[in-house]
């Protein structure tokens, strides 16, 4: 129960971007009561499952809630029930009640695991059914009835985020490794197979969308909204690998202090001393499996999106497994105090500098941002921004989400290909319309977030300069962050 309570107790409140545009996403769908709209195709699961979760306790129990802290209980949710599936996989291998403790605790304390459990994030959920798959094949000899309910898990871990597919790779190894026959390996990959069709199938004939058009455009094309493509694969390279083996090290443990990389060196140490044989078949199995589960995570991840540590949760979870089931072979106190050690520096570390300063919302200033843009501002504002985050990037969810207005991005208009006189005009379409404009100090008065912006779309500083004169900035309020408000009126020639 300690776990769960430390969940609860220090939930954050800084509002990750990713997590505030699920948020919003799901306020639309129940807004608008259409949860097949806003269902993406890489997260097919997520937002209909939620949105059916919120109807019944609203119905239930007069469920009001913000969105955030809705997806963020559900994400908790999930944290706790894969806690308690790990548990189950270290008792099945004989491990003594303190060790388990140590094996659920490195999990629980890591910095990822912990992060993305108490976020409104999509990561969490994939995970269990990941670890509730391998669960099923690892710890029994695998059977008809447990290669189809692993298939099941494996198809909605992907359900959840499409990167889960990449644990077909896991159980294509571990079956080498258990030299199944290939009967097994047809009745494996043949369900596994059928559960996906019939969920992309399904989700195609009941939105009337080209899937396979949509996934190609979202891995390859540019983005819908800023009208550009990210490139999220990077190519072999020295810095490449640094980020992802700097973003693997904060997946552990968070910070930049001597504290946190002796605590990554640590368990560096026992991961290394983890390839010594264990001391029954059964724990050796186990951890072939775990590393089969680690491996193509990590390899893929190391170069798609590599500074990106929520992708590295899957390539930590069963290393820490793994260095646990390691430690069991030592003599008892060796091992407990090299385990204690290594959960009490995760636990301390990542408590106070990662998880703590998260749970007062006076320190978030994106926040306190756009409360004040909502107290400063009619009900039908828009508020124009760089959309930068080296200015109020956060601006372009936390307007619309937490301030109730709407937000016109200027990256996101040049990189749909609007000229900036094409943009005045808009502006000044809406501005006579009624509706009146508001931006901060980083449109009106170019700094470093501007003049990045500008290079990237190749337009002139002098052009925007132009733009720029046919507009009064007149300060409204300033902001928490120091930054100005301003009211936009269009001079008269």
């Amino acid at each position: 129960m300690a776990i769960p309570l430390f969940y609860f107790i220090y939930l954050p409140v800084s509002y990750s971007f990713d997590g505030t545009v699920f948020s919003h996403i799901l306020r639309y769908a129940l807004l608008k009561h259409n949860w097949l709209d806003i269902t993406q195709t890489h997260h097919l699961f997520y937002f209909p499952i939620n949105y059916l979760i919120y109807r019944v306790l609203e119905a239930l129990f007069h469920y009001r809630v913000l969105e955030f802290f809705h997806l963020q209980l559900f994400s908790m949710f999930f944290g706790i029930a894969t806690l308690m599936l790990v548990e189950r996989m270290l008792k099945k291998l004989d491990l003594n009640p303190l060790m388990r403790l140590i094996g659920v605790s490195t999990v629980a304390f890591s910095y990822a695991f912990w992060q993305f459990s108490v976020d409104a994030e999509v990561h969490i959920p994939g995970v269990f059914f990941v670890t509730a798959g391998l669960y099923l094949l690892i710890s029994r000899e695998p059977r008809t009835r447990q290669l189809i309910g692993a298939a099941f898990c494996f198809s909605v871990a992907a359900g959840f985020h499409l990167t889960n597919l990449l644990i077909a790779v896991t159980v294509f190894f571990y079956f080498l490794f258990k030299r199944l026959s290939w009967k097994r390996f047809a009745q494996f990959y043949l369900a596994w197979a059928g559960f996906m069709l019939a969920l992309y199938g399904a989700y195609a004939a009941l939105a009337h969308k080209p899937v396979l058009r949509i996934l190609t455009n979202m891995l390859f094309g540019s983005d819908m909204y800023s009208g550009y493509r990210s490139d999220y694969l990077q190519p072999w390279s020295r810095s490449t690998l640094a980020a992802s083996f700097a973003a693997m090290k904060t997946a552990l443990v968070t910070g930049p202090g001597v504290l946190a990389w002796i605590v990554f060196g640590g368990f560096f140490l026992l991961l290394v001393m983890a390839g010594k044989r264990a001391d029954t078949e059964e724990k050796r199995s186990f951890k072939r499996a775990m590393l089969f589960w680690s491996l193509p995570f990590l390899l893929f991840f190391s170069f798609w999106d590599p500074g990106n540590m929520e992708f590295k949760i899957h390539a930590l979870v069963p290393l820490l497994l793994l260095t646990v089931v390691s430690l069991s072979r030592l003599k008892p106190l060796a091992g407990h105090l090299a385990g204690i050690s290594l959960v009490s520096g995760l636990f301390l570390i990542n408590l106070f500098l990662g998880i703590m300063p998260q749970s007062a919302i006076e320190k978030n200033t994106n926040y306190q941002v756009a409360a004040a843009i909502r107290r400063s501002t009619p009900a039908n504002a828009q508020v124009l921004i760089s959309g930068r985050f080296e200015g109020y990037g956060y601006g372009k969810i936390y307007i619309p989400y937490f301030a109730g207005r709407e937000v016109l991005i200027l990256d996101w208009l040049l990189g749909k290909g609007h000229s900036l006189p094409e943009i005045q005009q808009l502006l000044k379409k809406r501005s006579a319309s009624g509706q009146p404009l508001y931006t901060l100090d980083e449109i009106a008065v170019p700094g470093k977030a501007l003049r990045l912006l500008l290079a990237f779309h190749h337009v002139r500083e002098r052009d925007f300069e132009r733009f720029a004169a046919a507009i009064r900035f007149i300060p409204v309020a300033i902001l928490p962050s120091g930054d100005h408000l301003y009211r936009l009126e269009f001079r008269s020639r």
